[in-house]
């Protein structure tokens, strides 16, 4: 069984495919959003760690933001992206700059260092920020046993599923809710919060003040 990639023949339907593989993909991009018009105007600098084909990007752009950033590590996936809405870098590291946001969803999950990741984005924020993340974060086989089933109930055969968990198995690394919860607070950001869960998946939004 081959590892998964994200080739040209994911990126041509991600959005579709994500929406349904990851429970509450529209939700949190909407809390994003609000996020966003909560505390940041319209020039604030953001960016989209993982920006995939743009689906975030898109919203935020129909939403009044221009000063947008999505980097991303497939060059399959950010082909897909419009280049009019967003600065885009193909890289697999944090850019050296500063944003008033970072959303950073479904994606650390894939980075093996990610207390180093997650140090750079720290860095990378502006005093009185904010960081969005969302992971995988539980591979309890009951818990993943009722994830398969929502994602059978959302029309993904149970051959897709398998097929998925195998090319997956050994390309992400998985920490539970605490680990993010206080590796975050260690770096030195406070009101840790969750703000989404479903499904073996946790979203949080943290400050730096």
């Amino acid at each position: 069984m081959s590892s998964w990639q994200f080739d040209s023949s994911v990126a041509k339907n991600f959005t579709e495919h994500a929406r349904s593989h990851i429970p509450n993909y529209d939700a949190v991009i909407g809390k994003c959003i609000e996020a966003c018009n909560q505390y940041l105007n319209k020039n604030s600098s953001i960016i989209d760690v993982g920006c995939a084909t743009g689906e975030t990007l898109q919203q935020l752009h129909h939403a009044g933001y221009r000063n947008l950033t999505g980097v991303e590590s497939s060059q399959h996936m950010i082909e897909y992206c419009d280049p009019s809405m967003a600065r885009l870098i193909h890289s697999d590291t944090f850019p050296q700059d500063r944003f008033d946001a970072i959303l950073c969803n479904w994606t650390l999950h894939f980075v093996k260092n990610k207390i180093e990741y997650l140090t750079n984005m720290y860095q990378g924020l502006n005093s009185n920020s904010f960081l969005i993340l969302s992971e995988k974060t539980s591979l309890d086989p009951e818990q993943i046993q009722l994830y398969h089933n929502w994602k059978h109930k959302q029309g993904v055969s149970w051959d897709d599923i398998r097929h998925k968990e195998a090319a997956v198995k050994d390309i992400m690394y998985i920490d539970q809710p605490d680990w993010y919860s206080n590796t975050l607070i260690n770096l030195g950001f406070k009101n840790v919060q969750v703000i989404d869960a479903s499904w073996c998946f946790t979203t949080w939004i943290a400050f730096k003040k």
